[in-house]
């Protein structure tokens, strides 16, 4: 049972209040009840989110080019699978096939699972990880701004909203309107500017589930 793999999907990325700059990637088992934080950088944040958000850039981000030269050589991604370090760390092995051929590499887990959700392959930990170092639904949701910490666990639920972009122009906007000036910041390669108004759309989201 320990050994038993169980399978995640990617739900979203939440701003992680504590550490400036840092995100929690939120994984949750295939029909189960727990997900699964992970503490992932800005790059790596942006790169998900545009897979989410089905945003194409006007030329292919770091994951996008490496997906695309592996299909160009025929090597295609079996599985990722998600384990931890003793100290912690959550990293990954991603499992390559090629002529029937399978070969492990390991990997940051934030990097493959952009890699894997590029290619359509699959997501897994352990049933023990994910036991562990779980957390429920109910308890723990992208949008709704919890504390994160370093070992990927929340703490605490926040007391503060997410951070509001600093540009204040765009409060009295549409969301609509924000999704396609997000949109368009991506296509400029404006990527600071894409964060700060996904902010005003997921402090949006934040506001309306608290009334």
């Amino acid at each position: 049972m320990e050994n038993e793999l169980v399978k995640l999907h990617v739900i979203g990325i939440t701003y992680n209040q504590i550490e400036n700059g840092m995100y929690a990637m939120v994984l949750e088992e295939d029909g189960g009840h727990l997900r699964l934080p992970i503490i992932i950088g800005y790059n790596e944040a942006q790169s998900i989110e545009c897979v989410l958000q089905k945003i194409s850039t006007p030329r292919p981000l770091t994951h996008e080019l490496t997906a695309r030269i592996l299909d160009s050589f025929g090597v295609g991604i079996d599985r990722i699978v998600i384990r931890q370090l003793p100290n912690g760390i959550f990293t990954a092995d991603i499992v390559l096939v090629r002529d029937g051929e399978t070969h492990s590499l390991d990997a940051r887990s934030s990097d493959a699972i952009a890699l894997a959700m590029r290619a359509g392959a699959p997501i897994f930990t352990t049933r023990q990880l994910l036991d562990t170092c779980g957390v429920c639904r109910d308890s723990f949701a992208p949008s709704t701004g919890h504390f994160i910490s370093n070992q990927s666990i929340p703490v605490r639920q926040a007391t503060q909203r997410m951070r509001k972009p600093n540009d204040g122009s765009i409060d009295s906007l549409a969301d609509e309107q924000l999704m396609t000036m997000m949109q368009e910041a991506v296509e400029n390669e404006d990527y600071e500017k894409a964060d700060e108004i996904k902010q005003e759309i997921q402090r949006r989201k934040a506001s309306a589930q608290e009334h």
